[in-house]
């Protein structure tokens, strides 16, 4: 599909006050973190293995009393990954590939998206599990934060999306009702997760990923930020001038 998905649902044509953001891989790209561990590795599905593992793990310990920090999942998820597919990761390489975290470019045309929906008087925040020290840094390196309220990471709680608490801490946090937010993320797992606290949701497609059949399907799907800034945009004005 290459342009904006709706679905007919008593909430979809009501503007919402509160766009909310994932960040990586829905506005940061991730491809330089997956060439090297693919490289690492030496694997092409190693990235793609590696992620599921890792989000397998942060699942599990929303559901465990015992809380680990996002970069220790992420680190000894690599290196059992590593061990899935014969290769050994030391530590080194783990925490070597982990900051490329703190390099990682913006996705196409993020800056000029961000404007748009800025220009629409649209409230912007983002919600991330990754730490507030890299997130902060990232998004002043990248000139984003400057379209930002505010930046949210999930560890301050010490729980992970898509626990409820997380999207439903951010909510009071920003001080907005649930069906006021459009959550805007690249991974469906996230999408269910915001949709099943409430919110109206926008799923950016990404290759290799499938939407979850028994959640709630996205309000908005679009291959891109900058198709759906736009279509939000002919969206609201249309309805606006209905009026």
């Amino acid at each position: 599909m290459y342009g904006i998905m709706e679905r007919t649902n008593d909430i979809l044509f009501q503007k919402p006050k509160l766009i909310l953001f994932d960040v990586y891989e829905t506005l940061l790209d991730m491809e330089l973190i997956e060439r090297r561990i693919n490289a690492v590795l030496n694997s092409k599905r190693g990235y793609t293995l590696w992620f599921q593992v890792f989000m397998q793990y942060c699942f599990a310990d929303n559901c465990m009393k015992t809380f680990h920090p996002f970069l220790a999942i992420a680190k000894a998820t690599l290196q059992m990954t590593g061990k899935m597919l014969g290769v050994v990761v030391n530590e080194n390489e783990a925490e070597d590939i982990l900051q490329l975290l703190n390099h990682l470019p913006t996705k196409e045309a993020m800056p000029e998206s961000l404007s748009s929906l800025c220009d629409q008087d649209f409230r912007i925040a983002a919600l991330t599990n990754v730490p507030r020290d890299i997130i902060d840094e990232r998004m002043e390196r990248t000139g984003l934060i400057s379209y930002f309220e505010a930046v949210l990471s999930a560890e301050e709680i010490k729980k992970y999306k898509p626990a409820a608490v997380v999207y439903q801490w951010a909510i009071q946090k920003l001080e907005v009702e649930p069906k006021d937010v459009l959550f805007v993320s690249a991974h469906p797992w996230d999408i269910a997760g915001a949709s099943d606290a409430g919110m109206q949701t926008a799923y950016i497609e990404h290759p290799g990923e499938l939407l979850y059949p028994l959640a709630p399907q996205p309000s908005y799907s679009a291959v891109n930020l900058e198709v759906l800034a736009e279509s939000l945009l002919n969206l609201f004005h249309k309805n606006n001038k209905s009026l």
